[in-house]
Formats: C-alpha cells, structure tokens, sequence
C-alpha cells in the first residue's frame, strides 16, 4: 500500500466513524453542513484577529502583515466558495464534497499537525497568544472541512394524523354485532 493510499484510508475512516457519528446525532434543524460553514467562519474570524492583534500590541504596518492578509483573503475567496456550492449536497444523495475536498482536507491535517509542532517551542507572552489563536482558526477549519464532507441524511417523515376510530371492526357499526 502507497503513502496516498494510505493517507486516502485514513481520511475515510475519520469521517464515517468520527465525523459522521457525529453528523447523526446533531439535532435535525442543525446540518453537518452549516454546522462545518459556521467553524469555517469561526476560523476566518479568528485568523482575522491573529492578523489584526500584532497592529493593535506592537504597531506592525499593514506592509509588515501583507502576506497574512494575503493569506487571509484566500481563506475568504475558499469560504465564499464553499458557501456557494452549499446547495449541491442534497439529503439522499451522495455528498459531492466529499471528493472534492479531499486534498483540501488532507493538507489542512498536515498543516495542523505543523503548527502543533511549531506551538511547543513557542516563548510566553503575546506572541504566544497569537500562535494559539492561529491553532485554534486551523482546529475549526479542518473541523470544519470534514463536518462539510458528512453524508446528509434524508429529512423524517412525519406521521401522518389518522382521523376516525383507532380500532375497526365491532366498535365501527356500533357495538352490534352483524348489522
């Protein structure tokens, strides 16, 4: 078996057994999938502030920070995008997302882990706020990313009102029997 194979095998397992039992019990108004938009969003915003925080404490110019706005602009462009292809998953059908993602996911779960291994070393103080804020903005993306590849599941029925009696037979003609 090949690293991408490999890699492939583990992607698949998180979801259906860790996301996707997740994605069941949600309560039937709340989707895997606005729940996974709204940790995409959760994440902009907080990788907003890391970029915003840097200005505020030690006045950093907008030329220092470019390439994290940069950088954050992206992360817009893939959210508004992700907002507008929200319609094509459809309860009963297979989630296209699901494949289309895929790379997506897998490199968010590598630069995860990167920035995991970045935070160890990283000194106290305010810097080490603004490293925590960028964990926590990946955390809910990669949630994120996998809550919006979840299967949707196909809304309940509801049952029907049945009006007349309950139970048929003698009790229908009355109480007599034979008339």
């Amino acid at each position: 078996m090949t690293l991408s194979q490999t890699l492939v095998r583990m992607d698949d397992w998180l979801i259906d057994h860790l996301f996707q039992s997740v994605a069941d019990r949600l309560p039937e108004r709340l989707t895997a999938l606005h729940l996974g938009l709204s940790c995409q969003l959760g994440a902009l915003m907080l990788n907003g502030l890391s970029l915003l925080l840097p200005v505020l404490l030690f006045g950093a110019t907008l030329g220092t920070m470019i390439d994290g706005i940069l950088i954050w602009g992206v992360s817009l462009a893939f959210f508004l995008g992700m907002r507008r292809s929200a319609p094509m998953v459809r309860p009963g059908m297979l989630n296209p997302l699901r494949p289309m993602l895929r790379a997506m996911r897998l490199l968010s779960v590598g630069f995860l882990a990167y920035q995991f291994f970045r935070n160890m070393g990283a000194p106290a103080g305010a810097f080490w706020l603004i490293d925590q804020l960028n964990t926590i903005s990946m955390i809910l993306f990669s949630v994120g990313l996998y809550l919006v590849a979840c299967q949707p599941h196909p809304p309940r029925q509801r049952m029907a009102g049945r009006r007349g009696t309950v139970i048929e037979g003698v009790w229908s003609a009355g109480g007599r029997i034979g008339s």
